[in-house]
């Protein structure tokens, strides 16, 4: 293996991909990044992100975002013949992932029994909102409903009179994590025993995972009066927050403060949760950042080794050169706008010492047809002109 081509940790892992939107495709993003060969099958343009804003370009953010790097081929699966390709597809597959309705598999021919007929060795993952069982299952589900249906927008929303909804898709990234893991782990069984099998993943699941200790704390006291502790304090200039959880971070606090007197008091010294003078020394803490701009509370907080951040806008994220220097976000040159680049996530945000990570080009639409359907299927040019015409490959 030569320097410039180094063995990745999924090396030799081919992922056929069902799935749109963001929950389970993100999830084979990291897999890729990781080295494992993912292949998309659109059934149409319009079926996944292609078509929805917003766009840089005419190229869509979101399934560059969530699908850079992978392989594109397009297919009917609902025609006879492309349910034959698909399962050959699967025949020299190792997982197959899909974000369907619960249900929507098996009346495609799909289940998990077919696919063993041509695969035993094969991982079904399965993403959906609630799960393939339980009084929900055959709900419709986005992100916002999980964010709704697991407490955390009402978590959130404590104090300002209503639930609030996080900006970002943090369900739908729970839910691809967790795939993601179960995937790794189904292969890692595969490795020892040779058995496939099927695992899922419910967004719901995920979305309670957030909330289990304040879950816990109700349960236990009937109440909903458990808080975090995390708040943002407000600045001459802005807002900073900080974590000072652990013993010694209150007594370093309050010094910095000017509080060498409470410092030496346990009960405003002791840890988070643990002590009733909390709302007091909080108060303390409000009030001296009032007085003081962000960048000096910064500096006073991290010189004292308490942890501290700035609140940042996304403007202010995009300038700070820490996620440049880890290639958090990369840029990419769109294909056929000369000039013209787009900013993706770069590669798996996992840094391996020996086996580094990979960011792709977006794929054109049907890119890999030939690719995956003459070299690894062995389709002869007939054959595949053949099938476009019948609409079988789209």
């Amino acid at each position: 293996m030569t320097p410039s081509s180094p063995t990745k940790v999924l090396d030799g892992v081919r992922i056929l991909e069902l799935a749109r939107w963001q929950a389970a495709p993100r999830g084979s993003l990291i897999l890729r990044d990781m080295g494992a060969e993912v292949i998309k099958i659109e059934w149409r343009k319009g079926a996944d992100l292609r078509d929805s804003g917003p766009f840089v370009g005419d190229m869509s953010v979101q399934f560059a975002a969530y699908n850079r790097g992978k392989k594109s081929i397009t297919l009917n699966t609902r025609h006879p013949k492309g349910k034959r390709l698909f399962l050959d597809l699967v025949g020299v597959s190792d997982v197959v992932l899909e974000n369907f309705r619960p249900g929507t598999m098996k009346d495609m021919e799909f289940g998990y029994d077919d696919m063993c007929q041509v695969n035993p060795g094969i991982i079904l993952a399965s993403v959906s909102g609630f799960g393939q069982y339980g009084p929900y299952r055959d709900r419709q589900c986005f992100d916002p409903i999980i964010q709704a249906m697991s407490g955390l927008g009402d978590q959130t929303g404590r104090g300002f009179g209503q639930p609030i909804m996080a900006e970002g898709p943090i369900m739908d990234r729970t839910a691809a994590l967790h795939a993601a893991v179960g995937i790794l782990g189904a292969l890692r069984h595969r490795d020892r025993t040779g058995e496939g099998q099927w695992l899922e993943v419910a967004m719901l699941d995920g979305g309670i995972s957030l909330e289990e200790v304040a879950l816990a704390m109700c349960y236990e006291t009937g109440t909903n009066d458990f808080k975090r502790s995390g708040t943002f304090l407000q600045c001459k200039d802005g807002w900073v927050t900080t974590g000072a959880a652990r013993a010694g971070m209150w007594e370093r606090m309050l010094k910095v403060m000017g509080y060498s007197d409470l410092a030496e008091d346990p009960e405003y010294a002791a840890p988070m949760f643990a002590t009733d003078k909390a709302e007091i020394r909080m108060e303390l803490l409000h009030l001296w950042c009032e007085e003081r701009p962000v960048k000096e509370v910064e500096d006073a907080l991290v010189g004292a080794d308490i942890p501290v951040g700035r609140a940042m806008t996304i403007p202010d994220v995009l300038e700070d050169r820490h996620i440049w220097e880890r290639e958090v976000m990369i840029e990419t040159e769109l294909d056929g706008q000369p000039g013209k680049k787009m900013l993706v996530p770069g590669p798996t945000f996992i840094k391996f010492s020996k086996t580094p990570t990979t960011a792709g080009p977006i794929p054109k639409y049907g890119e890999h047809n030939q690719e995956v359907y003459g070299s690894l299927l062995g389709l002869d040019h007939n054959r595949l002109a053949a099938m476009v015409e019948e609409g079988v490959i789209t």
